[in-house]
């Protein structure tokens, strides 16, 4: 039989229904509460190991040129706040890795992750079954793996502007033709994210899924992302209520709920992808049962 609405797959406004409703059924928002306050908790432990880290391979710039281009492509007024206390912690040499602290700042910087799989596992449907010992491990690779994917790309941002003045020296002709990382920011920036979210949603939670399955939700992540911060930073340039509220906190009680609201996107975006693969699912079971025939 042929021509059923539902074996054509869902509209935009039934999965955004179906999702939606999974959201809260989940208790997204507490778990995006818990999730925003780890996340911006582990901020600046993160960074102290970044610079650590870059101090142990013998560049300490490596650390503040990879931070200067996240905050440039970061909405400036949601990051305002927060750059004279990431400037201080950049500007502290730090070489030991091995340090007690050094362990004590992975440590913290480890909560952001484990609230985020925590979230990606609820979305998904799935039952945590890895030992705590397997989930520490995974843990602590993301942090310093993240840091280290940091660190190369930095090297990246240094090496770029000696690239291109050899290119222009040895093949003038192709000057016009050169672009600059400036130019690019924004599209590396929008990159980097991408990568990000789709390696949250690929290696945290317990059941991994190709990169296909993924796309959905890792998209509508990013797109929701981008179209926030620009409807926050205009929010917050003309009809900013924190500093009244909050007064000298209104800066970090702003970034804290931006990352909260990211949070919630973040697990909406799991939730969508946990739509779509039970719909998956269901035509296959009528495929199946049908003896195989037309659906």
């Amino acid at each position: 039989m042929t021509g059923k609405p539902e074996d054509e797959g869902p509209t935009i406004g039934t999965l955004a229904r179906e999702s939606f409703y999974r959201l809260f059924a989940d208790e997204a928002i507490p778990l995006a509460g818990n999730i925003a306050f780890r996340t911006v908790f582990s901020i600046f432990p993160f960074l102290i190991f970044l610079t650590a880290l870059a101090g142990f391979f013998g560049n300490d710039d490596l650390a503040e040129g990879v931070v200067t281009f996240l905050l440039s492509v970061a909405p400036a007024e949601l990051v305002k706040p927060l750059v004279p206390e990431i400037r201080s912690i950049l500007t502290v040499p730090r070489t030991g890795l091995l340090s007690l602290s050094a362990l004590i700042t992975i440590w913290s910087a480890m909560g952001g992750v484990d609230s985020v799989r925590v979230g990606l596992n609820r979305a998904y449907d799935i039952r945590e079954t890895r030992s705590t010992l397997w989930l520490y491990f995974q843990n602590t690779l993301f942090v310093i793996g993240s840091a280290i994917f940091l660190l190369i790309f930095a090297l990246l941002i240094v090496f770029a502007p000696v690239m291109i003045q050899l290119v222009e020296l040895h093949a003038p002709a192709l000057r016009g033709h050169l672009v600059t990382i400036e130019q690019l920011r924004y599209p590396i920036g929008i990159l980097l994210l991408t990568l990000g979210v789709l390696l949250c949603h690929r290696v945290l939670p317990a059941k991994s899924r190709n990169i296909i399955e993924l796309l959905p939700g890792v998209v509508l992540t990013v797109v929701a992302w981008v179209l926030m911060s620009s409807a926050f930073s205009i929010y917050l340039v003309k009809f900013n209520t924190f500093a009244s509220t909050y007064a000298s906190l209104s800066g970090v009680f702003a970034a804290m709920f931006f990352v909260y609201m990211a949070a919630l996107v973040l697990i909406l975006g799991g939730e969508v992808n946990r739509v779509l693969e039970v719909r998956r699912l269901m035509r296959m079971q009528r495929f199946r049962t049908s003896g195989g025939g037309e659906v």
